[in-house]
């Protein structure tokens, strides 16, 4: 029976000068996932790519990559990974289409194959156009994008991204999203997402990870990270504010706080339920409600929180 699991770990460990790169790190990643590593610079994001991608050996732990023990002799494994890393990869006296036919012929794809793919990815990405132009004369989007159909030639069913969409105009950012998107939804592809762009991770993550001093702190999806890490809010747009009608909201054994800009009330909650409490206070002090709406954080202010937390 195949593995539910595109990646698998289980405490994976790896020093480096006595201190832990990465410490005990356990993810179960599902197949047809789009998973956002999240984390700042010197997390341990680097390291553990590396140690999924066999070009590192833990001290400890392991890696399954698709149902099979990752090994630094998994070279068939190895082929049903795509890879964008912080190096596109290219090279720059080669053309668009020799960059390539040359990672074809790596892939071990026929001929044939290796023609109609490149020609469908690159008129997908918008660049057959330019397909003869040597690369080293395109600008960083450009390469980006070429990079990123090198990793899609030979339709792995995994991809492991690190900031994919860096350097890209808003279209570009856009297609390439879409492109991510699509393998997932439509081809089933896992898709593991390195980015620092946590608008982008909260568009098209199905989950999140963010991992910090090489420990993971939490995986789960965007929307019950965000349920987790903050109270309910309820934002209400209403006239005849006064100072006693905030008084009255503010002395609810259930809320916790209250912020007034203008005709607006921002109102935490110990639990959602309270907001019924909140809406009769201010109807019976003679408010006129207008609008009662759920507050949510985004994504980037539950990852700043988070952050803070463990500092």
């Amino acid at each position: 029976m195949d593995s539910p699991w595109a990646i698998q770990t289980n405490g994976l460990t790896r020093y480096f000068g006595g201190r832990p790169a990465v410490d005990s790190l356990s993810l179960h990643i599902p197949r047809g996932c789009i998973f956002g590593f999240l984390g700042p610079n010197g997390a341990g994001k680097t390291t553990t790519v590396r140690m999924l991608l066999g070009l590192l050996q833990p001290d400890s732990g392991w890696v399954e990559i698709l149902g099979q023990r990752m090994t630094p002799y998994a070279r068939d494994l190895r082929r049903q990974i795509g890879v964008v890393l912080d190096r596109d990869g290219l090279y720059d006296r080669l053309s668009a289409w020799d960059n390539l036919q040359y990672y074809g012929e790596i892939y071990h794809m026929a001929p044939g194959e290796r023609h109609r793919r490149s020609e469908e990815l690159l008129r997908q990405a918008g660049l057959w156009e330019r397909r003869q132009d040597l690369v080293g004369g395109w600008s960083r989007g450009m390469r980006q994008k070429l990079a990123l159909l090198r990793a899609l030639l030979s339709n792995p069913p995994l991809l492991i991204l690190d900031e994919p969409t860096s350097g890209l105009d808003p279209l570009s950012l856009k297609m390439v999203r879409d492109l991510i998107t699509s393998l997932a939804r439509t081809q089933q592809r896992t898709v593991l997402l390195c980015t620092h762009n946590l608008d982008e991770a909260e568009r098209i993550c199905d989950q999140v990870g963010v991992i910090r001093s090489g420990r993971l702190l939490l995986q789960e999806s965007p929307g019950a990270l965000r349920t987790r890490m903050s109270l309910p809010q309820v934002t209400i747009a209403a006239s005849r504010l006064t100072p006693p009608t905030i008084d009255a909201v503010t002395a609810l054994p259930g809320v916790r706080a209250v912020q007034q800009e203008g005709g607006h009330l921002t109102v935490t909650l110990a639990q959602p339920e309270v907001c019924e409490e909140v809406v009769a206070a201010l109807v019976a002090q003679g408010a006129g409600i207008r609008e009662v709406r759920e507050a949510t954080k985004s994504l980037e202010e539950v990852y700043l929180q988070l952050m803070q937390q463990e500092a």
